[in-house]
C-alpha cells in the first residue's frame, strides 16, 4: 500500500471510530437528530476516503503491471 493510500486508510478508519461512538450515543437517545446528521456527514466522508484508498491501489495495480510489461524481454 503507497503513503497515499495509508493516510486515506487512517483517515477513514479514524471517522469510522468516530461515526460508531456517534451512532451508540444516537441508539440511546434517537430523538437527537443532530446526532443522525453528524453521522450521515460522517458516512459522506468516510465514502470519499473509501474511493480515495480504491483509486490508489488501483494506480498502484496498472503501474505494477506497466513495469512488468516493460521488464519482458522482446
Amino acid at each position: 500500500m503507497s503513503a497515499v493510500a495509508g493516510v486515506w486508510k487512517k483517515k477513514r478508519d479514524d471517522l469510522k471510530s468516530k461515526r460508531n461512538s456517534l451512532f451508540e450515543k444516537y441508539s440511546k437517545h434517537p430523538e437527537k437528530f443532530h446526532l443522525a446528521l453528524e453521522i450521515k456527514k460522517i458516512d459522506d466522508e468516510i465514502a470519499e476516503c473509501t474511493q480515495h484508498v480504491e483509486q490508489e491501489r488501483r494506480s498502484e495495480r496498472s503501474a505494477s503491471s506497466a513495469k512488468k510489461l516493460h521488464s519482458i524481454p522482446q
